[in-house]
């Protein structure tokens, strides 16, 4: 479901709007065991290195899958590419604020402990299921909440999977985006 909703710029914008206001309500109610938030360069810098890992992350998964299952998953991810096809560059760009500022506020932002992180991790890729032919691409959102979760408390500092999970997802679209153009 949050996946879809960063198909257009207005869906996206609309869902930041909820996700950061109820993002930082969940921080409220979690007072001082919410993530520390500070936009500085350390952090920022520490977030494009992390944004990095989960890149290089997704490129092993993506050649596994090749290797293991061949022409079967190039097929699934072109069905995946394609929910985004005409995905404009302002839809890309909100879509990755989306799940940089919203996202993060949600689901990593109301806790560093593991108990409240795990769990969360789990949630974040069950809601961007896309379609039960894409079941890969739900684990996969799992598992991605997985590497921003420990990066949160390994790092104690919200600021760094936000500038990771916006680069991620930027990165992301615009691959999808080139794979369009080739079909």
């Amino acid at each position: 479901m949050l996946f879809l909703l960063k198909r257009t710029a207005p869906t996206a914008l609309g869902a930041l709007l909820i996700l950061t206001a109820l993002g930082w309500a969940l921080r409220w109610w979690r007072g001082d065991q919410a993530t520390p938030l500070h936009f500085a360069p350390e952090p920022a810098l520490l977030g494009v290195a992390v944004g990095g890992g989960v890149l290089v992350s997704d490129a092993l998964i993506h050649g596994a899958l090749l290797l293991v299952f061949g022409d079967a998953y190039r097929k699934r991810h072109v069905e995946l590419a394609a929910v985004f096809r005409g995905q404009t560059l302002a839809a890309i760009v909100c879509g990755a604020l989306m799940a940089g500022i919203g996202e993060e506020l949600v689901f990593r932002g109301p806790g560093t402990g593991l108990a409240y992180l795990l769990p969360m991790a789990l949630l974040f890729g069950v809601l961007h299921h896309v379609r039960g032919s894409l079941w890969y691409a739900t684990v996969w959102a799992v598992w991605e909440g997985i590497l921003f979760a420990l990066a949160v408390y390994f790092t104690g500092e919200l600021a760094v999977t936000m500038v990771a999970h916006f680069l991620h997802d930027l990165l992301g679209f615009l691959i999808f985006r080139r794979v369009n153009k080739g079909v």
